[in-house]
């Protein structure tokens, strides 16, 4: 009888060990340019190990989207994937958004257009808007096209760019795994960059809705293409709830410093958690 309860006890400790944890978070990853879903192998891994639920979309022309980058004009059309899957959840499966450079505007426009179906927002290295901060006050801060190095550019200011290789080795990845460099030289796609009136009605944001939803910012202390100090005038142009630092991250952190970048997101969405339980509003 003794053996058998062991046995039991047994059972019961590996049914804990590899159930779901109750506290278990959502995490929706949003790509940045010319990148796709694929950016966030390494994140995904270590956050599923954790116990966490993990969602990387496509958007439009991009990863293995097959939409045709000439057929897309605009932010709803390059949001797309991401507006059909917030459909697509209950209104019980509340997520945190993480954006990533070019996939911040993701992010606001999902807070903005489904404030009841966010926790809360993560900006990594990522284009910030506010109520009082634009798209036209972001796109100031984008490079030129003699900065791009060996990228192919068509306009200026920059509507459609293929990333070098040259030009991810020194500014993106700089600090990465020569691996991931590799794979992203294999993987990235053309993309293009959005003005004009149409699209800044689709990214602007109101404190009623996007500010309903907290949002964390992660700067990256070694990124070279949205500088530490491009990242701390939207920090300051529109102050998040919280905002953490790690040290040695390019601009793809999700390659350079994975482990410290999915420790954080953890810890953020918890924090995310604890503000929705309180019901505390997010005045901007």
């Amino acid at each position: 009888m003794a053996a058998f309860n062991r046995f039991l006890v047994g059972i019961v400790i590996v049914f804990l060990a590899y159930s779901p944890s109750s506290s278990a978070l959502h995490f929706l990853l949003i790509h940045g340019s010319g990148h796709g879903a694929w950016c966030w192998y390494k994140l995904a891994t270590l956050l599923e190990q954790k116990g966490h639920n993990v969602t990387a979309l496509d958007l439009a022309y991009s990863g293995r989207n097959q939409v045709p980058l000439e057929r897309v004009h605009t932010f709803d059309e390059y949001h797309k994937p991401l507006s059909e899957y917030m459909k697509s959840l209950s209104p019980e499966d509340k997520v945190v958004l993480v954006g990533h450079s070019y996939g911040g505007y993701g992010v606001s426009w999902v807070m903005e257009r489904f404030p009841e179906k966010v926790l809360g927002g993560v900006f990594a290295s990522a284009f910030m808007v506010g109520p009082n901060f634009t798209l036209e006050d972001t796109n100031k801060l984008l490079p030129r096209p003699d900065q791009l190095d060996d990228s192919f550019v068509i306009g200026d200011p920059i509507r459609i760019v293929l990333i070098g290789p040259h030009f991810a080795a020194t500014l993106l990845y700089q600090n990465s795994p020569p691996e991931d460099l590799k794979l992203a030289n294999y993987s990235l796609r053309l993309t293009q960059f959005f003005y004009g009136d149409v699209v800044n009605r689709q990214i602007r944001v109101t404190k009623e809705r996007y500010g309903s939803v907290p949002r964390a910012y992660v700067i990256d202390l070694e990124d070279k293409l949205i500088t530490p100090e491009a990242q701390r005038l939207m920090i300051a142009r529109t102050p998040p709830q919280v905002v953490r630092q790690i040290r040695g991250a390019d601009h793809m952190v999700q390659f350079s410093k994975p482990r410290e970048f999915a420790n954080n997101l953890i810890e953020i969405g918890g924090l995310f958690e604890s503000f929705d339980q309180e019901g505390k509003p997010y005045a901007l």
